[in-house]
């Protein structure tokens, strides 16, 4: 049997990161693999030739302007706050139960040897984004604990190779020789690769997107109080705060007669938010009635499990949703701005058509993972 340790976004605090992870682990265990999580190790060394060049999506984050804006803010959404910061612990909570005893993670695994480690899937390549580990050169194949070292679904998110400075580069290449096989998430990716290595790119979807749930989903039952129907806000935290992108938003759910819901993470605006298990989520996605995303694995979401919804590009993520919407055949429910959303409404796709596509992309995914483990 061989033993197998994932370098992933395991400890990130979203459905997606988790799910992904989980996904990988259950794909490699049908494979016959005995399979660890290794943290992400930060580098002093490494991050300090980035000097201070990051992305920041400024224009994503709220802006609480003055201290006058900062108090009716606070009073505007005093009582949502008391009542998400709550929530939002008790998210962490099972978060925390779901690394432990699903993906069964130990701190002594970090200090295991492995006979192979995979870097992925998620944003494992966006070094250019802040991040409490920031730029290491352990992300592209330096990886002390394993013989060898491949990637599965990588991606560099909003990060390209432009950006990269002549440290950067020289640290990534000599990285990427200990790497015996690259696959990325989305083509930026893949050419960000192709740019650092002269090894070929294989091209495979996310690990939710082709991995079964169909156990999970059997085995769970919704816990927390729902409306009778419902619509699902799914986005990072506050990250829909624009008053035109609220507006829009609750005039389609007071027209469509839907109750707004947030998961995932609390928007300040909508008071109900609800703490969920990631099969718990997934159950959820699957008796919406609509779902508002603008998030990679919101689309993932709503497109494998629900197949009613809207996506909404935004600058920190374009390059991977439109590359992930092209490649799922999900191009009707993107819309520009969420005053359209009653044209993603009108849009529903078969589930047949969807697992069909799954099956396919599972396959291809299988056959990538198998040469390295059986080998």
């Amino acid at each position: 049997m061989k033993k197998v340790c994932i370098l992933s976004m395991q400890k990130v605090q979203n459905f997606g990161s988790l799910l992904q992870s989980y996904s990988l682990k259950k794909l490699l265990e049908s494979l016959g693999a005995e399979v660890h999580f290794i943290d992400i190790e930060r580098n002093e060394e490494d991050d300090k030739v980035v000097g201070n060049i990051r992305l920041e999506f400024v224009n994503e984050m709220e802006k609480t302007g003055g201290l006058l804006q900062k108090v009716k803010k606070i009073d505007r959404y005093a009582i949502n706050r008391i009542k998400i910061r709550e929530i939002a612990n008790r998210q962490d909570a099972i978060f925390e139960d779901f690394r432990k005893y699903q993906l069964k993670i130990k701190e002594c695994d970090n200090e295991l040897l492995y006979d192979l480690c995979i870097i992925g899937s998620d944003e494992v390549f966006n070094c250019m984004t802040p991040s409490s580990w920031g730029f290491t050169s352990q992300l592209f194949g330096n990886v002390r604990q394993a013989e060898e070292v491949i990637t599965y679904a990588a991606s560099c998110g909003a990060t390209k190779y432009t950006q990269l400075n002549l440290e950067m580069v020289g640290i990534i290449k000599n990285a990427f020789e200990k790497v015996s096989g690259f696959s990325a998430r989305d083509m930026n990716t893949k050419e960000f690769i192709e740019q650092l290595t002269s090894n070929p790119v294989e091209n495979h979807l996310d690990p939710v997107w082709v991995g079964d749930f169909q156990d999970e989903l059997e085995r769970t039952s919704i816990t927390v109080e729902l409306p009778k129907r419902y619509c699902i806000i799914y986005s990072y935290y506050n990250r829909i705060h624009d008053k035109k992108e609220i507006k829009d938003i609750l005039r389609f759910c007071k027209e469509k007669e839907l109750e707004p819901i947030a998961l995932g993470a609390p928007q300040m605006w909508l008071k109900n938010y609800v703490a969920v298990s990631p099969f718990e989520m997934l159950k959820i996605f699957q008796n919406a009635d609509f779902i508002i995303t603008d998030t990679f694995h919101g689309t993932i979401f709503s497109e494998k499990f629900n197949g009613h919804f809207a996506v909404l590009y935004r600058d920190s993520n374009k390059n991977k949703l439109s590359d992930l919407v092209k490649k799922i055949n999900a191009e009707n429910h993107v819309i520009t701005d969420f005053s359209k959303l009653d044209e993603a409404y009108k849009v529903y796709r078969e589930r047949t058509n969807v697992q069909k596509l799954v099956k396919k992309q599972r396959e291809i995914s299988m056959e990538y993972l198998k040469k390295y483990i059986e080998r």
